[in-house]
């Protein structure tokens, strides 16, 4: 999928799994976007050119940053450090990071096992789930805000 429909789909999931969180919508945002780290010419690779680059070489695309193990990892190592929401954001953001790639190709969701799973689809599949899904998810979040605006400032019908 495409990073705005990964970032779509961490702040709703981060908003989901810390009950209405704003800190954990923005970490699930922000996360949503990490795994793709491992691709240079990703919207997160290509800034971190740095860490991109060494990590496609290493174990290239779709593998160590779209497993179970760097979730859970990368949830631990922050557990210390940030709030609980923050931390369920970020864990939220990147496992519907990896629900999207397995719904548009196949990803090694067990990594260091070699097995990859997900559905492989053509490339117009592949854009098609990705339109539908964003405007799915986009409808839910200006759902949210609205709701909450409307909430917020008590507005009556």
């Amino acid at each position: 999928m495409e990073w705005t429909t990964h970032s779509l789909s961490g702040v709703v999931a981060g908003f989901a799994l810390t009950g209405g969180d704003w800190k954990g919508a923005v970490a699930g945002g922000i996360a949503g976007m990490l795994p793709d780290i491992d691709e240079p010419r990703s919207h997160i690779g290509r800034p971190f050119f740095f860490l991109s680059i060494p990590i496609n070489q290493i174990v290239g695309h779709r593998t160590l940053t779209h497993s179970l193990l760097f979730t859970l990892v990368l949830g631990l190592i922050l557990w210390p450090f940030l709030s609980s929401s923050v931390v369920l954001g970020t864990v939220a953001g990147i496992l519907a990071h990896i629900a999207g790639d397995m719904v548009t190709g196949k990803v090694k969701f067990l990594y260091p096992l070699k097995t990859s799973i997900g559905i492989p689809v053509s490339r117009f599949n592949y854009l098609l789930i990705d339109r539908i899904t964003r405007l799915g998810l986009g409808v839910i979040v200006l759902w949210v805000v609205g709701s909450w605006t409307f909430s917020y400032f008590n507005f009556k019908f």
